[in-house]
């Protein structure tokens, strides 16, 4: 917290600098965020080695912005986990017309393989009403604005084949697909068709899905550092995901330009800013790209137990995501568990008006940060608010993606950092 006059001048004076020193650098911001996003990459999923091709491409670059291999470790964690993936054949037909993968509809993605033509049962009562006759061999459809909580996933459990009668589930979602990835294969398959893409509910659906399920995916977290000046035996993480929701089929790909290449691109500029003599920290900074994190987290959970550091010796975590609008200023997840923080972060930017507001919210488990939070690390999640609402989807792409903000941020980030 700003406790006095003379310490918000030091930190103007340090700001004033700090924004010469930082130039403004959008080229290299836009450079990170479409090298992430081409398809070279594949979505930095789980097919054609997507994952894998980011994190050399993150270490290159933590090399290049002079940040050093971490002492304990080097500058990767590699560790394994299991995924679904779908990899080639993706084929849906309505009626007899062909969808297109990701804009008409998408797969869900812990689906199996499916092949074959079926009938199609609109569902507009609870399943239990309906006779095994009427079941069986059906794909059932469920209308998302019509049929809330009249089946639930046991219902689909029973009624599932090979068990008994259902084959799958088609739903109708009215407003946007949302895709995201699964550690694991369900039994069933499930379509979800977006209620704009078709003119009739269908009574029929062809289907050619291919997945592939691997049980040992083998990945790393990317990993550099900046020793301290003075307090170096104590250890300031900033970190950002790396990986995204890579392909569905093949010719369809999630770049995932705000979620999280613009957090990657903010982790290289902090970084890239650290690393210069002239701002070196008091405190020993590691900076982390995490992969896993839309599986499930994992790739955090696996740092907090198998920490390369004295966990207790983090003073504080800084997780970034979502980093590619502001319009509507940030927010802060975790704001009410560490309000002195909180307070020193919305003080520096009341002081520059670098946002037009920073929101706070309690604990929360949707990004990299919570696994450090369970483990009593003072940790931070921030994310920007308003603008494009493109979010696991094929439409977060770098063309689009405004950043707003992400200048300001930046300094935001780079004062709030030297501040500790």
């Amino acid at each position: 917290m700003i406790k006095s006059k003379s310490q918000l001048f030091l930190l103007c004076f340090f700001c004033i600098i700090g924004n010469a020193c930082i130039g403004q650098d959008s080229l290299y911001t836009r450079e990170i965020i479409k090298t992430l996003c081409s398809e070279k990459y594949h979505g930095r999923g789980y097919v054609k080695s997507g994952d894998k091709k980011a994190a050399v491409f993150i270490e290159k670059e933590f090399k290049r912005n002079g940040l050093k291999p971490f002492p304990f470790s080097g500058y990767r964690q590699y560790f394994s986990f299991s995924v679904n993936t779908f990899p080639s054949k993706m084929e849906v037909k309505i009626n007899g017309k062909l969808l297109k993968a990701g804009i008409d509809y998408i797969v869900h993605p812990s689906s199996p393989t499916i092949k074959g033509t079926f009938k199609v049962l609109r569902v507009n009562k609870s399943i239990s009403a309906y006779t095994d006759d009427e079941l069986k061999d059906q794909w059932i459809l469920l209308d998302t604005n019509q049929t809330d909580n009249l089946l639930s996933e046991e219902d689909f459990k029973e009624w599932l084949h090979p068990n008994k009668k259902i084959y799958g589930i088609v739903k109708v979602e009215p407003k946007k697909l949302t895709w995201s990835v699964s550690t694991s294969v369900q039994e069933f398959g499930m379509i979800t068709l977006l209620k704009s893409s078709i003119v009739d509910y269908p009574e029929s659906i062809a289907l050619n899905i291919q997945n592939k399920f691997i049980e040992k995916h083998s990945t790393s977290n990317v990993l550099g550092y900046i020793q301290g000046n003075k307090k170096k035996d104590s250890l300031i993480i900033v970190s950002a995901h790396y990986d995204h929701l890579g392909r569905m089929g093949e010719d369809v790909i999630f770049p995932g330009a705000n979620d999280n290449a613009s957090g990657i691109a903010m982790l290289m500029q902090l970084g890239k800013h650290f690393s210069h003599t002239e701002n070196q920290p008091e405190y020993s900074m590691l900076f982390v790209a995490f992969a896993g994190e839309e599986a499930g987290l994992i790739g955090s959970k696996y740092y907090t137990e198998n920490p390369l550091f004295p966990l207790s010796k983090i003073k504080f975590l800084l997780n970034l995501d979502l980093l590619g609008t502001g319009e509507e200023g940030m927010m802060v997840v975790n704001a009410t568990e560490f309000p002195l923080e909180f307070q020193k972060l919305d003080s520096i930017n009341n002081a520059f008006q670098y946002l037009p507001k920073i929101s706070k919210r309690g604990k929360a488990a949707n990004s990299d940060h919570y696994w450090f939070t369970e483990a009593g690390v003072p940790s931070f999640f921030c994310y920007t608010l308003g603008g494009i609402s493109a979010y696991h989807d094929v439409y977060d792409i770098a063309e689009t993606l405004p950043l707003t903000k992400f200048n300001e941020l930046q300094k935001l980030f780079i004062a709030f950092l030297s501040s500790r």
